[in-house]
């Protein structure tokens, strides 16, 4: 099975997947669902946003801590779009494994 990381858009939370996440995981698949900086639960100030990484940062974490032969699918929505691009810039895959 697969294991996927789902990103939610501007002005969204981890919340947002709320209906996706039961229906991927009945499948047997493996879900993380993602607060990006000052979004949903995360209690960040926006004020304290200052980079796309720090706006990225608890998806970056999260990508950190999972082993180097682990493989994810990353989800985004809208904005979400912007942080999923860096951390693929931060962890590079091999596309063509993944036909994409």
């Amino acid at each position: 099975m697969k294991h996927y990381v789902l990103v939610h858009g501007g002005c969204h939370g981890a919340w947002c997947w709320y209906k996706v996440k039961p229906v991927l995981e009945a499948s047997g698949h493996r879900v993380t669902v993602v607060d990006l900086t000052a979004s949903g639960v995360n209690m960040s100030k926006v004020e304290e946003i200052q980079t796309l990484a720090d706006y990225a940062k608890p998806l970056l974490e999260v990508l950190e801590s999972f082993g180097s032969e682990d493989k994810v699918i990353l989800v985004a929505h809208s904005l979400g779009g912007i942080s999923v691009g860096l951390a693929a810039d931060m962890f590079p895959i091999s596309w063509e494994r993944c036909g994409v």
